[in-house]
């Protein structure tokens, strides 16, 4: 387990993780709070058309990185650290004060999960990249 953890597919499978994560919470605020706070249709326009940049982005970096790509690896790491402190983290500390939390149950936990799984992948990522190692991840399925 902990080779795994510190490998490529390790670091790879858990950012696969945060990122289905991340769209568990992404559609929680697609459903609840977007049309609460910003009932508008541009603003609920332009929220869809981040949330899909974002996800894509982060699908090509993933894909970049399974061919052995450095700086598919170091994009990754970067936008899983943006969207580990610019969501779990701001919610957790800015956004949801101590109060609501108990009347968001499904929040915490996307949002904890998020957390998690996001830190260990950013731990992972930031592993593989200090490593300097060059690895495919995609040749050695095939090969398998």
């Amino acid at each position: 387990m902990k080779s795994w953890l510190f490998s490529l597919k390790g670091a790879l499978t858990l950012s696969i993780i945060t990122l289905i994560s991340e769209a568990w919470r992404s559609f929680l605020d697609a459903m609840f709070v977007l049309p609460v706070d910003f009932g508008n249709e541009g603003t609920m326009n332009l929220a869809a058309v981040i949330f899909t940049l974002l996800f894509t982005g982060w699908i090509w970096l993933l894909h970049l990185t399974a061919n052995g790509s450095k700086r598919g690896l170091i994009g990754l790491f970067i936008l899983n650290a943006i969207v580990l402190l610019g969501i779990p983290v701001s919610w957790l500390l800015f956004y949801c004060p101590i109060e609501c939390r108990a009347d968001a149950v499904i929040f915490n936990l996307a949002n904890s999960l998020n957390l998690v799984f996001g830190a260990l992948a950013g731990v992972a990522l930031g592993i593989q990249i200090w490593s300097g190692k060059e690895r495919k991840v995609l040749s050695s399925i095939a090969e398998a």
